[in-house]
């Protein structure tokens, strides 16, 4: 550092902050510096950066740096209750990862105590917190407005369409591509997709593109008008829509939760209909299907946390970034057989 202050013509206080992407120093003097660390091969250590901080403050030296998981739910056990299984395997996940990179990760609830999206960003600079991985955000929920210059942040969500923020998710395009294709081999020729209406706006479409592309190039694929739900437990408009498109296989990331439904409903799965889920809990339930895997979800979500630390990467990009995960398929019982 004290090589890239002199070449800067500036003090080791002014490289630091600069390298840290700190507001007080001019764009212009951070991208200088940042260029003259690299030709000079300075690579900032994050752990480095935590223990110097940590004397600073007269905290103790032992403590692992600390990852800030925030919780954007409405209510404060809003993450680890959520009804998505996946959005709880994430928050495993990302602890789980944390703690093996040698990191703290903490939780913190956006809305504790009512307070603004800025007082939340102070309560995380005092606390000395560079990084930030935020959990799926509910449902119609705007953006947090949190001071983005500070912290290294990724959210565990597919793409926004007004935040430039990193973000990690399953593909969820690719699953439902890959479940539709299964379908096909076992000799369906009739999908029906079941979703909730958060899910349109959630994920802008994706399932729904998965599916279209998958008729385009699957010979005799057909697909009925999809069922958009407000919750899962509605049997009759399910029941409705089942009279009057006769799909032969339903596809829908609430798998788990319509198979009861069905059966009660007078409906042998896969006898009747096939069964085919996009989110499914564990690859150990009895549900065909795709296992999205959320706690390499998480686990991803810190890794790139750790990784835009590692480069002083903080504040809104440019470009934003997502990071996709493909999920696994598991055969289940609830699709007949593949065909001859």
């Amino acid at each position: 550092m004290r090589q890239v202050a002199e070449r800067a013509g500036v003090t080791q206080a002014t490289v630091s902050m600069a390298l840290s992407n700190h507001p007080r120093i001019s764009l212009a003097t951070r991208q200088r510096i940042a260029k003259l660390a690299e030709e000079l091969g300075y690579k900032p250590n994050a752990y480095v950066s935590a223990l110097m901080r940590a004397r600073r403050q007269n905290r103790n030296l032992n403590e692992r740096p600390v990852l800030a998981l925030v919780s954007p739910f409405p209510t404060e056990e809003g993450w680890r209750s959520a009804a998505a299984p996946t959005v709880r395997q994430m928050l495993d996940g990302a602890i789980e990862r944390a703690a093996l990179r040698g990191f703290d990760a903490q939780e913190f609830w956006l809305h504790r105590d009512g307070m603004t999206n800025e007082r939340f960003s102070d309560v995380l600079r005092s606390r000395g917190i560079q990084g930030i991985l935020m959990g799926p955000l509910p449902a119609g929920a705007p953006a947090p407005a949190l001071k983005w210059d500070f912290f290294s942040t990724v959210c565990l969500s597919a793409p926004f369409s007004d935040l430039r923020l990193t973000t990690v998710c399953n593909d969820h395009y690719f699953s439902s591509l890959q479940a539709v294709r299964e379908c096909y081999r076992r000799g369906y020729r009739r999908a029906g997709l079941v979703q909730l209406r958060a899910h349109t706006q959630r994920f802008h479409g994706r399932w729904e593109a998965g599916l279209l592309i998958a008729q385009r190039y699957l010979a005799g694929m057909m697909l009925t008008e999809p069922l958009i739900l407000e919750s899962w437990n509605e049997r009759s408009r399910l029941s409705a829509w089942f009279a009057e498109q006769r799909p032969d296989v339903i596809v829908t990331p609430g798998a788990e939760l319509l198979l009861p439904e069905l059966t009660e409903g007078g409906l042998k799965v896969p006898e009747d209909v096939g069964l085919v889920g996009l989110g499914l809990s564990s690859q150990l339930q009895p549900c065909s299907g795709i296992f999205q895997n959320g706690r390499l979800i998480g686990a991803s979500g810190i890794d790139a946390v750790i990784s835009m630390i590692e480069r002083h990467e903080k504040g809104l990009s440019e470009q934003a970034r997502t990071l996709m995960v493909e999920g696994i398929w598991c055969p289940g019982s609830t699709l007949g057989a593949l065909s001859a």
